[in-house]
């Protein structure tokens, strides 16, 4: 797939996405969590991620103008021939970066091999190749449920609050997720959000 020839500067990102039922699984905890913030009485104070926008970031790469993702989709492509598809386990959302300073709800995501952390090489060495800037944290794999709305971060009660249930959680801990696509991303901004669209694809 080739990106749009359409003069653009917008957000974009190197990602993977989902599998079916790993969706199906994050959407049933986005549901768990509204419920209990709903009965803490903060219903308004995440903005959630759509389910067909739900996804694993590997590489943040800023706004970017259209000849740059096509730079960039031109070394890609061949790169990710003869890589394994990584066999990834999404674990329980949490609050990010911690509960008492919550920003968000995010899903980390582990794996028994190194896989992902080869993946996030490969297409970093590609980034730098195509002179293009990026985000230079640490890569912590994980899948984004939701963004807390800025008034409500320092809110005492959404600290507090317990999300995981003590009991045998519902629905179960953790799901497999073998990733099998990377994508380009670019991001639009909308009143309901931010919606993501595939500028390019490659198959692991």
């Amino acid at each position: 797939m080739k990106a749009d020839t359409k003069a653009t500067r917008a957000n974009c990102f190197l990602g993977c996405s989902l599998p079916d039922d790993a969706v199906s699984w994050l959407c049933a905890w986005q549901r768990h969590l509204q419920q209990k913030l709903s009965a803490a009485g903060l219903e308004r104070a995440v903005g959630w991620v759509r389910p067909e926008s739900l996804h694993l970031t590997l590489v943040f790469l800023g706004p970017l103008q259209d000849r740059e993702c096509q730079r960039l989709q031109d070394l890609l492509d061949g790169q990710c021939d003869g890589l394994s598809a990584p066999d990834t386990m999404i674990q329980l959302p949490r609050f990010f970066p911690k509960p008492t300073r919550p920003r968000g709800l995010w899903c980390p995501v582990i794996e028994s091999g190194n896989r992902l952390q080869q993946l996030h090489g490969v297409l970093l060495s590609a980034v730098d190749k195509a002179d293009l800037t990026h985000d230079s944290k640490p890569f912590r794999p994980h899948i984004t449920l939701g963004r807390v709305r800025r008034r409500f971060q320092n809110r005492s009660e959404l600290k507090g609050l317990q999300l995981i249930p003590r009991e045998a959680p519902v629905p179960s801990p953790e799901r497999k997720a073998v990733l099998q696509h990377i994508h380009l991303y670019r991001t639009e901004a909308t009143p309901q959000g931010n919606l993501y669209h595939q500028l390019a694809t490659w198959n692991l």
